[in-house]
Protein backbone atom coordinates (compact mmCIF):
# COMPACT_ATOMS: atom_id res chain seq x y z
CA UNK A 1 0.00 0.00 0.00
CA UNK A 2 2.87 2.37 0.80
CA UNK A 3 4.48 1.76 -2.60
CA UNK A 4 1.07 2.24 -4.25
CA UNK A 5 0.64 5.62 -2.53
CA UNK A 6 4.14 6.75 -3.53
CA UNK A 7 3.61 5.57 -7.09
CA UNK A 8 0.32 7.45 -7.32
CA UNK A 9 1.88 10.69 -6.10
CA UNK A 10 4.70 10.39 -8.65
CA UNK A 11 2.39 9.68 -11.59
CA UNK A 12 0.10 12.71 -11.25
CA UNK A 13 0.82 15.23 -14.04
CA UNK A 14 1.36 18.89 -13.22
CA UNK A 15 -1.74 19.93 -15.14
CA UNK A 16 -5.09 18.26 -15.87
CA UNK A 17 -8.20 19.62 -17.55
CA UNK A 18 -10.33 19.06 -14.45
CA UNK A 19 -9.91 21.74 -11.81
CA UNK A 20 -8.63 20.81 -8.38
CA UNK A 21 -11.37 19.32 -6.22
CA UNK A 22 -13.90 19.28 -9.05
CA UNK A 23 -14.47 15.49 -9.27
CA UNK A 24 -16.40 14.00 -6.32
CA UNK A 25 -15.34 10.45 -5.43
CA UNK A 26 -17.59 7.90 -3.74
CA UNK A 27 -15.98 4.63 -2.61
CA UNK A 28 -18.32 1.67 -2.10
CA UNK A 29 -16.67 -0.91 0.13
CA UNK A 30 -17.82 -4.01 1.94
CA UNK A 31 -16.91 -7.65 2.34
CA UNK A 32 -17.33 -10.32 -0.32
CA UNK A 33 -20.90 -10.78 -1.54
CA UNK A 34 -22.45 -7.97 0.50
CA UNK A 35 -24.29 -6.44 -2.48
CA UNK A 36 -21.95 -3.76 -3.79
CA UNK A 37 -22.56 -4.54 -7.47
CA UNK A 38 -26.32 -4.54 -6.91
CA UNK A 39 -25.99 -1.06 -5.40
CA UNK A 40 -23.95 0.16 -8.39
CA UNK A 41 -26.56 -1.23 -10.79
CA UNK A 42 -29.29 0.65 -8.93
CA UNK A 43 -27.20 3.79 -9.08
CA UNK A 44 -26.65 3.55 -12.81
CA UNK A 45 -30.30 2.83 -13.58
CA UNK A 46 -31.56 5.75 -11.51
CA UNK A 47 -33.18 8.79 -13.09
CA UNK A 48 -30.76 11.37 -11.69
CA UNK A 49 -29.10 12.92 -14.75
CA UNK A 50 -25.60 12.72 -13.27
CA UNK A 51 -22.81 11.56 -15.60
CA UNK A 52 -21.06 8.89 -13.54
CA UNK A 53 -17.82 7.07 -14.21
CA UNK A 54 -17.85 3.67 -12.46
CA UNK A 55 -14.61 1.87 -11.61
CA UNK A 56 -15.08 -1.77 -10.64
CA UNK A 57 -12.27 -3.48 -8.73
CA UNK A 58 -12.27 -7.29 -8.42
CA UNK A 59 -9.82 -9.47 -6.52
CA UNK A 60 -9.87 -12.22 -9.15
CA UNK A 61 -8.09 -12.28 -12.49
CA UNK A 62 -11.48 -12.15 -14.23
CA UNK A 63 -13.65 -9.19 -13.26
CA UNK A 64 -17.05 -10.83 -12.87
CA UNK A 65 -18.46 -7.80 -11.06
CA UNK A 66 -17.74 -5.56 -14.06
CA UNK A 67 -19.53 -8.07 -16.29
CA UNK A 68 -22.57 -7.86 -14.02
CA UNK A 69 -22.95 -4.10 -14.43
CA UNK A 70 -26.12 -3.92 -16.53
CA UNK A 71 -25.85 -0.32 -17.78
CA UNK A 72 -22.31 -0.62 -19.10
CA UNK A 73 -20.84 2.33 -20.98
CA UNK A 74 -17.35 3.47 -21.92
CA UNK A 75 -17.21 4.93 -18.41
CA UNK A 76 -17.55 1.51 -16.75
CA UNK A 77 -13.90 0.63 -16.17
CA UNK A 78 -12.56 -2.70 -14.97
CA UNK A 79 -9.71 -2.89 -12.42
CA UNK A 80 -9.05 -6.62 -12.06
CA UNK A 81 -6.61 -9.06 -10.47
CA UNK A 82 -5.84 -7.39 -7.17
CA UNK A 83 -6.82 -4.68 -4.71
CA UNK A 84 -6.91 -1.10 -5.97
CA UNK A 85 -5.30 0.00 -2.72
CA UNK A 86 -2.10 -1.97 -3.28
CA UNK A 87 -1.30 -4.42 -6.09
CA UNK A 88 -3.06 -2.48 -8.88
CA UNK A 89 -2.74 1.04 -7.43
CA UNK A 90 -0.94 2.09 -10.61
CA UNK A 91 -3.90 1.05 -12.75
CA UNK A 92 -6.23 3.06 -10.52
CA UNK A 93 -4.01 6.13 -10.73
CA UNK A 94 -3.72 5.95 -14.53
CA UNK A 95 -7.49 5.60 -14.85
CA UNK A 96 -8.16 8.64 -12.66
CA UNK A 97 -5.61 10.71 -14.59
CA UNK A 98 -7.36 9.78 -17.85
CA UNK A 99 -10.76 10.79 -16.44
CA UNK A 100 -9.43 14.10 -15.11
CA UNK A 101 -7.75 14.85 -18.44
CA UNK A 102 -10.86 14.44 -20.59
CA UNK A 103 -12.55 17.35 -22.28
CA UNK A 104 -15.83 16.15 -20.74
CA UNK A 105 -14.86 14.71 -17.34
CA UNK A 106 -17.60 12.88 -15.41
CA UNK A 107 -19.68 14.71 -12.85
CA UNK A 108 -19.05 11.97 -10.28
CA UNK A 109 -16.73 9.00 -9.88
CA UNK A 110 -17.92 5.85 -8.09
CA UNK A 111 -15.41 3.15 -7.22
CA UNK A 112 -16.72 -0.29 -6.27
CA UNK A 113 -13.92 -1.78 -4.21
CA UNK A 114 -12.97 -5.42 -4.12
CA UNK A 115 -14.53 -7.31 -1.23
CA UNK A 116 -11.03 -7.73 0.20
CA UNK A 117 -9.85 -4.16 -0.32
CA UNK A 118 -9.18 -1.45 2.24
CA UNK A 119 -11.49 1.46 1.25
CA UNK A 120 -9.44 3.96 3.25
CA UNK A 121 -6.30 2.98 1.34
CA UNK A 122 -8.14 3.28 -1.97
CA UNK A 123 -9.41 6.75 -1.08
CA UNK A 124 -5.96 7.94 -0.04
CA UNK A 125 -4.39 6.71 -3.28
CA UNK A 126 -7.19 8.23 -5.38
CA UNK A 127 -6.99 11.56 -3.58
CA UNK A 128 -3.31 11.87 -4.44
CA UNK A 129 -4.87 13.27 -7.64
CA UNK A 130 -5.74 16.91 -6.79
CA UNK A 131 -8.70 16.91 -9.21
CA UNK A 132 -10.58 14.57 -6.86
CA UNK A 133 -12.35 15.31 -3.62
CA UNK A 134 -13.90 12.76 -1.31
CA UNK A 135 -17.70 12.82 -1.37
CA UNK A 136 -17.95 9.81 0.90
CA UNK A 137 -17.25 6.18 1.69
CA UNK A 138 -19.95 3.55 2.12
CA UNK A 139 -19.72 0.07 3.58
CA UNK A 140 -22.27 -2.50 2.41
CA UNK A 141 -22.78 -5.20 5.06
CA UNK A 142 -24.53 -8.54 4.55
CA UNK A 143 -26.94 -8.88 7.49
CA UNK A 144 -26.99 -12.66 7.07
CA UNK A 145 -23.23 -13.26 7.24
CA UNK A 146 -21.99 -10.28 9.29
CA UNK A 147 -21.70 -12.08 12.63
CA UNK A 148 -19.97 -15.09 11.10
CA UNK A 149 -17.47 -12.99 9.14
CA UNK A 150 -16.71 -10.78 12.14
CA UNK A 151 -15.92 -13.90 14.20
CA UNK A 152 -13.72 -15.53 11.53
CA UNK A 153 -10.02 -14.87 12.30
CA UNK A 154 -9.21 -14.94 8.57
CA UNK A 155 -11.81 -12.29 7.69
CA UNK A 156 -12.39 -10.15 10.77
CA UNK A 157 -9.63 -7.57 10.29
CA UNK A 158 -10.68 -6.81 6.70
CA UNK A 159 -14.38 -6.71 7.59
CA UNK A 160 -13.82 -4.40 10.55
CA UNK A 161 -11.55 -2.02 8.63
CA UNK A 162 -14.15 -1.67 5.86
CA UNK A 163 -16.85 -0.66 8.33
CA UNK A 164 -14.54 1.62 10.30
CA UNK A 165 -13.60 3.50 7.11
CA UNK A 166 -17.21 4.26 6.17
CA UNK A 167 -19.16 7.49 6.51
CA UNK A 168 -22.37 5.49 6.01
CA UNK A 169 -23.17 1.80 6.52
CA UNK A 170 -25.78 0.02 4.40
CA UNK A 171 -27.04 -3.08 6.24
CA UNK A 172 -28.19 -5.12 3.26
CA UNK A 173 -30.14 -8.37 2.78
CA UNK A 174 -32.48 -7.61 5.67
CA UNK A 175 -35.05 -9.82 3.97
CA UNK A 176 -32.89 -12.92 4.47
CA UNK A 177 -32.84 -12.85 8.26
CA UNK A 178 -35.40 -12.76 11.07
CA UNK A 179 -35.85 -9.71 13.28
CA UNK A 180 -33.55 -10.99 16.04
CA UNK A 181 -30.69 -11.65 13.61
CA UNK A 182 -31.21 -8.26 11.99
CA UNK A 183 -31.04 -6.51 15.36
CA UNK A 184 -27.89 -8.46 16.20
CA UNK A 185 -26.25 -7.44 12.92
CA UNK A 186 -27.25 -3.81 13.48
CA UNK A 187 -25.80 -3.88 16.99
CA UNK A 188 -22.57 -5.38 15.65
CA UNK A 189 -22.24 -2.59 13.08
CA UNK A 190 -23.02 -0.02 15.77
CA UNK A 191 -20.19 -1.37 17.92
CA UNK A 192 -17.73 -1.26 15.01
CA UNK A 193 -18.83 2.14 13.70
CA UNK A 194 -20.23 4.06 16.68
CA UNK A 195 -22.18 7.17 15.78
CA UNK A 196 -22.28 6.46 12.05
CA UNK A 197 -25.64 6.27 10.24
CA UNK A 198 -26.89 2.81 9.30
CA UNK A 199 -29.53 2.15 6.64
CA UNK A 200 -31.36 -1.19 6.69
CA UNK A 201 -32.44 -2.41 3.30
CA UNK A 202 -32.82 -5.35 0.91
CA UNK A 203 -31.48 -5.72 -2.63
CA UNK A 204 -29.28 -2.65 -1.94
CA UNK A 205 -32.33 -0.43 -2.39
CA UNK A 206 -30.82 2.94 -1.47
CA UNK A 207 -31.62 6.19 -3.27
CA UNK A 208 -29.10 7.94 -5.49
CA UNK A 209 -29.42 11.07 -3.38
CA UNK A 210 -28.08 9.14 -0.40
CA UNK A 211 -25.24 7.37 -2.20
CA UNK A 212 -23.99 10.48 -4.00
CA UNK A 213 -24.97 12.93 -1.31
CA UNK A 214 -22.79 12.07 1.68
CA UNK A 215 -20.62 15.20 1.30
CA UNK A 216 -18.05 14.00 3.78
CA UNK A 217 -16.16 16.78 5.52
CA UNK A 218 -13.53 14.67 7.23
CA UNK A 219 -9.88 15.06 6.31
CA UNK A 220 -8.09 11.81 5.56
CA UNK A 221 -4.55 11.27 6.86
CA UNK A 222 -2.01 12.76 4.47
CA UNK A 223 -0.31 9.46 3.74
CA UNK A 224 -1.04 5.79 3.24
CA UNK A 225 -3.09 3.93 5.82
CA UNK A 226 -1.31 1.78 8.35
CA UNK A 227 0.44 -0.91 6.33
CA UNK A 228 -1.12 -4.35 6.51
CA UNK A 229 -0.98 -7.20 4.06
CA UNK A 230 -4.77 -7.52 4.15
CA UNK A 231 -5.08 -9.70 1.04
CA UNK A 232 -2.32 -12.16 1.93
CA UNK A 233 -4.71 -14.39 3.83
CA UNK A 234 -6.90 -15.02 0.78
CA UNK A 235 -6.55 -16.77 -2.54
CA UNK A 236 -8.59 -16.92 -5.72
CA UNK A 237 -9.03 -19.17 -8.71
CA UNK A 238 -10.39 -17.99 -12.06
CA UNK A 239 -11.44 -19.99 -15.08
CA UNK A 240 -12.74 -19.08 -18.53
CA UNK A 241 -14.04 -21.32 -21.32
CA UNK A 242 -15.08 -20.24 -24.79
CA UNK A 243 -18.20 -22.31 -25.24
CA UNK A 244 -21.17 -23.98 -23.58
CA UNK A 245 -21.02 -25.89 -20.29
CA UNK A 246 -22.94 -29.03 -19.42
CA UNK A 247 -25.60 -27.71 -17.03
CA UNK A 248 -25.73 -30.86 -14.91
CA UNK A 249 -21.95 -31.13 -14.54
CA UNK A 250 -21.28 -27.49 -13.66
CA UNK A 251 -24.09 -27.44 -11.11
CA UNK A 252 -22.63 -30.58 -9.50
CA UNK A 253 -19.14 -29.03 -9.48
CA UNK A 254 -20.34 -25.82 -7.85
CA UNK A 255 -22.36 -27.68 -5.22
CA UNK A 256 -19.16 -29.48 -4.20
CA UNK A 257 -16.85 -26.48 -3.82
CA UNK A 258 -14.61 -26.64 -0.73
CA UNK A 259 -16.39 -25.83 2.52
CA UNK A 260 -14.14 -22.84 3.20
CA UNK A 261 -15.11 -20.92 0.04
CA UNK A 262 -16.15 -17.39 0.95
CA UNK A 263 -17.37 -16.24 -2.44
CA UNK A 264 -17.95 -17.72 -5.89
CA UNK A 265 -19.46 -15.98 -8.89
CA UNK A 266 -19.72 -16.69 -12.57
CA UNK A 267 -21.25 -15.69 -15.88
CA UNK A 268 -22.01 -18.98 -17.61
CA UNK A 269 -23.50 -20.35 -20.82
CA UNK A 270 -25.26 -23.59 -19.93
CA UNK A 271 -26.51 -26.40 -22.13
CA UNK A 272 -30.10 -25.92 -20.95
CA UNK A 273 -30.07 -22.26 -22.10
CA UNK A 274 -27.12 -21.96 -24.51
CA UNK A 275 -28.12 -18.64 -26.05
CA UNK A 276 -28.52 -16.83 -22.73
CA UNK A 277 -26.17 -16.21 -19.87
CA UNK A 278 -26.72 -17.69 -16.43
CA UNK A 279 -25.34 -15.78 -13.45
CA UNK A 280 -24.06 -17.90 -10.58
CA UNK A 281 -23.65 -16.35 -7.12
CA UNK A 282 -22.47 -17.97 -3.89
CA UNK A 283 -21.95 -16.23 -0.55
CA UNK A 284 -21.15 -18.60 2.26
CA UNK A 285 -23.54 -21.54 1.98
CA UNK A 286 -26.22 -19.65 0.00
CA UNK A 287 -26.06 -19.90 -3.79
CA UNK A 288 -28.23 -19.17 -6.82
CA UNK A 289 -28.38 -19.63 -10.59
CA UNK A 290 -30.28 -16.96 -12.52
CA UNK A 291 -30.75 -17.27 -16.28
CA UNK A 292 -31.32 -13.89 -17.89
CA UNK A 293 -33.96 -13.20 -20.51
CA UNK A 294 -31.73 -11.24 -22.89
CA UNK A 295 -29.55 -13.15 -25.39
CA UNK A 296 -25.95 -13.66 -24.33
CA UNK A 297 -23.49 -11.19 -25.85
CA UNK A 298 -20.48 -13.47 -25.41
CA UNK A 299 -19.67 -17.14 -25.95
CA UNK A 300 -17.45 -17.19 -22.87
CA UNK A 301 -18.22 -18.86 -19.55
CA UNK A 302 -16.23 -17.38 -16.65
CA UNK A 303 -16.00 -18.35 -13.00
CA UNK A 304 -14.15 -16.94 -9.96
CA UNK A 305 -13.78 -18.64 -6.57
CA UNK A 306 -12.33 -16.90 -3.49
CA UNK A 307 -11.37 -18.46 -0.17
CA UNK A 308 -8.82 -18.35 2.63
CA UNK A 309 -5.25 -18.91 1.47
CA UNK A 310 -4.44 -22.58 0.98
CA UNK A 311 -8.04 -23.78 0.69
CA UNK A 312 -8.31 -23.77 -3.12
CA UNK A 313 -6.70 -26.44 -5.30
CA UNK A 314 -6.26 -24.48 -8.52
CA UNK A 315 -5.23 -27.52 -10.56
CA UNK A 316 -8.26 -29.54 -9.46
CA UNK A 317 -10.66 -26.63 -10.06
CA UNK A 318 -9.28 -26.04 -13.55
CA UNK A 319 -9.61 -29.74 -14.38
CA UNK A 320 -13.17 -29.92 -13.05
CA UNK A 321 -14.21 -26.75 -14.88
CA UNK A 322 -12.76 -27.98 -18.16
CA UNK A 323 -14.59 -31.30 -17.72
CA UNK A 324 -17.87 -29.37 -17.83
CA UNK A 325 -17.25 -28.17 -21.39
CA UNK A 326 -19.71 -29.45 -24.01
CA UNK A 327 -17.78 -30.85 -26.96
Amino acid sequence: MLSGFIQAAQMIPHTQRAADGSLPLTVIGGFLGAGKTTLVNRLLSGDHGVRIAVLVNDFGRINIDAALIRSRTEDTISLANGCACCTIAGDLTKTLIALASREDPPEAIVLEASGLADPLGIAQIALANPALRLDGMLAVVDAETAARVAADPACAATFISQIAAADLVILNKADLVDSAALEHAHALVGDLAPGKPVIRTSQANVSTEVVLGIRSERALPAGPAVANDHAAGFGSWSGSIDGVLDARKIRAMLRELPAGVLRAKGVLRLSDAPDRRTVFQQVGIRYSFVTEEAPAESRTSSLVVIGPAGTLDATALSRQFEACRVD
